[in-house]
């Protein structure tokens, strides 16, 4: 058959330049799957692409089935997507898959009428039964992670088990959408496609770990799997040979949770002369295994801390302590990883207020990070947090999934417990123009600089941060 995969736009904060881009690679192992039974396959990209040509891209490719996939901030924008394919032709079948239709299938199916099927959970496995069965004019009773309608009914069927053998998926589909078009937004804050040949990897799938925040578990469960590392080098070669690849971002949640395998890749990417970036847990990391990736040519590492407050960061269940975070960071940096990321937030849990905010912020200072990512909590469907905005009457019955990213001055809700969203949004600006226009820091990037593209890609950030916090108008 004749397929078409749609990654839809998000909020328009996504085109803010100092905001990161990544090729949509989950997507990507869709297209794989498929190709592999023999379907012909496209895909377009709408945060890189122009919306206004999706009938351009229907009439081009001639699909027979679209299938696009969702995070909760462009659900509605894919849900305008599928009513606007049943205007131009209503033959098309429809599938809507990804994080936010599987926290909410029932509710996601019952709010687009135009929506044939949904898929919920681990979707490479479900989509290429869905499509045989609907070859075949087969029943759907049995596939599970599939949500249907009969006779004007929805039928959830049963969840699909998760894949045991990651190698078993063929690599992700990398030629389907030209790399060239995502050169704007950098893939990890400090890289640009402008001055590298950069590839975004998975290694593995799923966090073992129980943050309230975080949606990751939704698809993945609370269990983590591993490719191998043949498998893993075998499909950056690839990307060497076909792309040109020099530099590879690993987009795993937490890469150094299985030292032999990131032992076994670090001398990968020695030999091949390669850069890479990754994302870690304090707790994960020593001075040895930090050296030994700095040594391999690790640029970055960024590390979710959240909070500065020890009791805010066991209400939100981190499983870290202050002394880790500081201990993390600092080895990190005497290692020689050249960049240091730190992820906060606030309003992590309910109980926030002005004093544990402000323990976030002296944090902040301590650790000095090249980067800083400071959001605004957001409650994803399928989280604790989300569970308990509900539960306290802190949200909407019917939220509004557009404004549901982690940055920008959105309406996520009115109000936690102590703080209200206008309140968090004015202390996240706040602690971010103070420690990136401090004299302090901005000279520690300074003296790092080692290349033209480095001034060109900071002047470029450093732009983005005075149209941001200095020219735009102030958060009434």
């Amino acid at each position: 058959m004749k397929i078409l995969l749609i990654q839809p736009n998000s909020t328009e904060e996504i085109k803010k330049e100092y905001l990161s881009l990544q090729y949509p690679i989950n997507l990507g192992y869709i297209a794989a799957v498929l190709k592999k039974q023999g379907h012909e396959v496209n895909m377009v990209d709408f945060n890189v692409m122009s919306r206004k040509k999706l009938g351009f891209f229907i009439s081009k490719y001639k699909p027979e089935i679209i299938g696009i996939t969702a995070l909760t901030s462009s659900i509605l924008n894919a849900q305008n997507i599928i009513s606007e394919i049943k205007k131009i032709d209503e033959k098309i079948i429809t599938v809507l898959g990804g994080i936010h239709a599987s926290s909410l299938p029932i509710k996601t199916m019952e709010e687009n009428l135009d929506l044939d099927y949904l898929i919920f959970g681990e979707g490479e496995k479900t989509i290429v039964e869905l499509v045989d069965k609907i070859i075949k004019k087969k029943s759907l009773l049995g596939v599970n992670g599939l949500v249907f309608r009969k006779n004007k009914k929805i039928i959830k069927n049963k969840p699909r088990e998760l894949i045991k053998n990651l190698d078993s998926i063929p690599f992700s589909e990398r030629g389907l959408i030209p790399l060239e078009l995502y050169k704007k937004q950098h893939v990890s804050r400090g890289f640009s496609r402008r001055d590298k040949k950069i590839v975004e990897i998975m290694t593995s799938r799923g966090c073992p770990n129980q943050c309230i925040f975080c949606a990751g578990h939704v698809n993945y469960g609370f269990c983590v799997r591993f490719r191998s590392y043949e498998h893993i080098a075998e499909e950056i070669n690839q990307c060497i040979k076909n792309y040109g690849a020099n530099h590879v971002s690993i987009e795993d949640d937490t890469f150094t949770l299985n030292k032999e395998l990131v032992k076994k890749l670090c001398d990968f990417f020695k030999e091949k002369n390669l850069t890479w970036n990754c994302n870690a847990r304090v707790n994960t990391v020593n001075f040895k295994i930090l050296k030994l990736m700095a040594q391999s040519g690790c640029k970055k590492i960024a590390f979710g801390v959240e909070s500065g407050n020890p009791e805010i960061l066991k209400k939100i269940k981190k499983g870290i302590t202050i002394s880790q975070v500081i201990t993390a960071v600092e080895d990190s940096k005497k290692a020689g990883i050249k960049y240091v990321e730190c992820d906060f937030m606030i309003g992590s849990h309910i109980d926030e207020t002005f004093k544990t905010v402000n323990d976030t912020k002296k944090l902040i200072h301590k650790l000095m990070p090249d980067f800083l990512s400071l959001a605004v909590m957001c409650p994803f469907p399928g989280t604790e947090v989300y569970d308990l905005m509900v539960k306290n009457k802190y949200l909407d019955e019917n939220p509004d999934w557009s404004q549901f990213t982690f940055f920008g001055e959105l309406n996520r809700y009115k109000r936690i417990k102590y703080l209200t969203s206008e309140q968090m949004v004015k202390l996240q600006r706040k602690i971010l123009k103070g420690y990136y226009s401090s004299p302090k820091y901005m000279f520690s990037q300074l003296i790092k600089i080692r290349s033209f593209g480095e001034i060109r890609y900071f002047k470029q950030l450093g732009f983005s941060f005075l149209e941001e916090f200095f020219l735009r108008k102030k958060v009434k």
